[in-house]
């Protein structure tokens, strides 16, 4: 029975569902279940993100960038009770222009991927995200562990150089995701 590692990249996996427009209240154990199969045995998932940074109160939008922070670390807050999944939080770093940029996602997911399989601890990596940035690392994982790396990405959100360097390629479509939702988020 293959053994599944899940790594999603959280605020490209965020993002995907928003412009798909599906419901972004995605309950991540289910996901990682309907992703794994009855056929496999699913270890562990991981969930990389970066917490928002709160706004400051001479913000002119600052009520609604509170509540989008309180609402991520509610989510955040959530994930500690989900068997078997560690959340792995990134950074931001503001900008002169006043803006924010995400550090540390990335180079994270890649490393643990790349670790994971050189110290033998899955047999199949299933990453979601579009970012093309991972295509080096699928190949590194593919041609030197020999572990096969699934790319599941939300349908339409098509990133073509990581759908060629991985081994499969499964859209996880609106069906999916209205199975996986958490039970207050059910339309």
């Amino acid at each position: 029975m293959d053994r599944v590692c899940i790594f999603i990249d959280g605020s490209n996996f965020y993002h995907a569902l928003k412009d798909a427009g599906l419901s972004v209240s995605v309950d991540l154990g289910k996901l990682g279940t309907k992703l794994t199969g009855s056929d496999r045995r699913h270890l562990h998932t991981y969930y990389y993100n970066t917490p928002l940074i709160r706004p400051r109160r001479d913000d002119p939008q600052y009520d609604a960038k509170d509540q989008r922070c309180r609402s991520q670390q509610r989510f955040f807050n959530a994930l500690r009770f989900i068997p078997n999944l560690t959340f792995k939080p990134g950074r931001f770093q503001r900008l002169p222009n006043g803006g924010q940029v995400e550090k540390g996602v990335d180079v994270m997911l890649a490393i643990d991927m790349l670790t994971l399989a050189f110290k033998d601890r899955y047999d199949v990596a299933i990453l979601i995200s579009s970012d093309a940035d991972y295509k080096h690392a699928i190949e590194v994982v593919k041609f030197e562990t020999g572990k096969m790396v699934e790319l599941h990405q939300v349908e339409g959100s098509k990133a073509y150089d990581l759908v060629t360097a991985a081994s499969v390629y499964k859209p996880i479509t609106a069906d999916i995701i209205n199975d996986c939702l958490r039970p207050q988020s059910r339309r």
